[in-house]
């Protein structure tokens, strides 16, 4: 028997048992996690902080989500989704106008008089009178009545805004020279001449025919796209039906100037808009209409109050107009 041990091999830990290493693990993380802690290097765990105290304070309902204008207000519209909860808003009590809408019952069946983004309470301003329709109608102010304006029929409606006020102006030109007509209107006489040349200078031979069509009109619904169906029938396919985008805006107009605007639309007539001031010292003036000049009357008055009349002569079968002074 040799008088000299045998080397041990492997490492300081084989002399532990099976169960003494993991604890030797947890041990070791947990010195290192404390080691961490000291140091600053991992904050101490710690519950969240309590909401704040709302004690004192008025929930005041929000917008929980975007809300179009003439839609009825529901309950889904003043939700929090990701609170689980009512949107409402909590304010001191000096702060809370008395514009603001503090009861839920206030809000929820009532119709927007215009978009109403999320966040934002509610004041009296943002409804319609109350037994209002929601949708398009409900836009339209009482004794008035609504069209839909084509982009392409009317000029100067891109831009307006919902609630702006506008006038409608159609042109239709005038060439008195055509059919052979001539500047003096073969006037014969001593005022003859007279005739012609007021009648080149006041530029009677070309001029046009402006008439307000609408006064004080209302952007019900600004300038946008809309889809429209039309169904087509043909021989192999049978109906079928195709969509295309127009714009178009919604307008709100008095009853007797539905007419007039549906007949200058039908004979193509050149409409525009004519944007009114929106500040709050505007004076609702009626636009005047353009009357053409004649030859007959002075400058910008009407005809029979001019300065000349026609008279009818007949020599043999020679029958001519000539132009004698009213006084």
């Amino acid at each position: 028997m040799s008088a000299v041990a045998p080397r041990r091999t492997g490492g300081g830990l084989s002399g532990l048992t099976g169960s003494q290493v993991p604890l030797l693990v947890v041990a070791a993380v947990l010195m290192g996690l404390a080691i961490a802690v000291v140091t600053g290097a991992v904050p101490w765990f710690s519950p969240p902080p309590p909401p704040p105290s709302t004690d004192g304070l008025v929930p005041v309902p929000t917008v929980g989500r975007r809300v179009m204008a003439y839609a009825r207000v529901t309950r889904d519209d003043i939700w929090d989704t990701r609170n689980g909860r009512l949107a409402v808003v909590y304010l001191p009590p000096e702060s809370v106008t008395p514009e603001m809408l503090t009861r839920v019952q206030d809000v929820v069946g009532r119709v927007l008089s215009h978009d109403k983004q999320p966040g934002y309470v509610f004041t009296e301003a943002d409804f319609l009178p109350k037994g209002s329709r929601d949708g398009l109608v409900g836009g339209i102010p009482p004794g008035q009545r609504a069209m839909r304006i084509p982009a392409e029929r009317v000029q100067g409606l891109h831009g307006l805004h919902l609630g702006d006020r506008f006038d409608l102006v159609a042109t239709l030109p005038i060439d008195a020279g055509r059919n052979g007509a001539s500047p003096s209107m073969g006037f014969s006489g001593p005022y003859g001449q007279q005739m012609a040349l007021e009648a080149r200078l006041s530029n009677w031979q070309k001029q046009a025919t402006v008439r307000v069509l609408v006064q004080n009109g209302l952007i019900v619904q600004p300038m946008g796209p809309r889809v429209e169906e039309q169904v087509q029938n043909s021989l192999g396919q049978g109906a079928s039906v195709r969509t295309r985008a127009i714009q178009e805006a919604v307008i709100a107009v008095a009853p007797e100037e539905v007419a007039r605007l549906t007949e200058a639309m039908v004979v193509q007539a050149l409409i525009t808009a004519v944007p009114r001031s929106g500040q709050p010292e505007e004076d609702v003036v009626d636009t005047p209409d353009l009357q053409p000049l004649s030859p007959f009357s002075t400058l910008g008055g009407p005809a029979d109050d001019g300065a000349f009349r026609t008279v009818e002569t007949i020599m043999g079968r020679t029958r001519e107009m000539a132009a004698v002074p009213r006084r």
